[in-house]
């Protein structure tokens, strides 16, 4: 059986392969990169929030009962608790995507910067594997009379 040859140059086909992924990649990159930017919306939900807490802390006073002043300090006092629990953690999530956003950044950063050191390697190995094979052809073989330690 004779063996099936690729219908073009590998080297070519790993190239073409190569640009395929890196497009894909960029493109998930970019949509990454969407979902994580800065929304206006996200200092409105704090200042939301905030209104929201003290709207309920409001009703919370109001529609409570005077005559057992312990269970409405118990009630104003969860009430606080857990008005200060929901912002502590819409502030700790902020605070993570403001880090996704950062780490973001700096890996992409990375990134490119290892992409250019790449191409510079790789001109810097095309270099040098040219001038070693123009030699070759150059060099006198090692049992021609031309050697200069041929006595």
């Amino acid at each position: 059986m004779s063996e099936l040859l690729p219908p073009r140059d590998p080297k070519m086909l790993l190239t073409e392969v190569s640009a395929r992924i890196k497009i894909k990649d960029i493109k998930r990159l970019y949509k990454m990169r969407d979902r994580i930017a800065v929304k206006w919306y996200e200092s409105a939900l704090v200042a939301l929030l905030f209104v929201a807490a003290l709207t309920f802390l409001v009703v919370v006073v109001q529609l409570l009962p005077k005559p057992n002043p312990i269970v409405r300090d118990f009630v104003i006092a969860s009430s606080v608790a857990l008005i200060l629990i929901a912002t502590a953690i819409l502030e700790f999530l902020l605070r993570k995507f403001r880090a996704m956003r950062a780490l973001y950044e700096l890996q992409s950063r990375m990134f490119d910067e290892l992409e250019k050191e790449v191409a510079r390697l790789r001109q810097k190995v095309e270099r040098l594997e040219q001038p070693a094979s123009e030699e070759n052809k150059d060099e006198p073989s090692p049992s021609s009379p031309n050697r200069s330690d041929n006595p």
